[in-house]
């Protein structure tokens, strides 16, 4: 199955979670402060991408995280995440990727949060022939008071490429 479909499953399921929370009797979260919070790891993270930096990506994801990325399996976990990401930059020494984010939905409680965009990849390849674009969904949930990636899907939205000629 694309990541795409697995989206289009996933996702309402995760906005009906985070819509359906509610926070602890008497607190009210102050989404703003919590919106900034997640704005700020992201930065870090994308810091981090642009630096080829697999060990601090990696440090972005809770330590039950996943990575859903095409062509592998799951990512579980920050080892897992930092092993694929330094074995991509050593395949790719010209990648280089960078994100926008169109929004940020925090649910009532303020302990998780899903945030959308899109993202753009180039210098794919040995030689940095290939680029990539698509969109994301990234479920954030706090960790002893720290925004952590729960799940992170990333999915191509650029035609297939055709069959290679031999």
């Amino acid at each position: 199955m694309r990541l795409l479909s697995a989206c289009s499953v996933v996702l309402p399921i995760l906005v009906l979670a985070c819509s359906q929370s509610t926070p602890a009797p008497g607190s009210r979260p102050d989404f703003a402060a919590e919106e900034k919070a997640i704005r700020e790891a992201d930065a870090r993270w994308l810091k981090a991408a642009q630096a080829r930096d697999a060990a601090g990506e990696a440090a972005i994801f809770a330590s039950d995280g996943v990575a859903y990325r095409e062509h592998v399996d799951p990512l579980i976990g920050p080892a897992a995440f930092q092993t694929w990401g330094a074995k991509v930059y050593g395949e790719n020494p010209r990648q280089t990727t960078a994100w926008t984010t169109e929004s940020i939905h925090i649910a009532d409680s303020g302990d998780l949060a899903i945030e959308t965009g899109e993202y753009h990849t180039t210098g794919i390849g040995a030689n940095g022939e290939r680029e990539d674009k698509g969109r994301f969904v990234t479920v954030w949930k706090k960790v002893d008071g720290e925004w952590k990636v729960a799940h992170d899907i990333g999915s191509t939205t650029m035609p297939e490429a055709p069959p290679e000629k031999k």
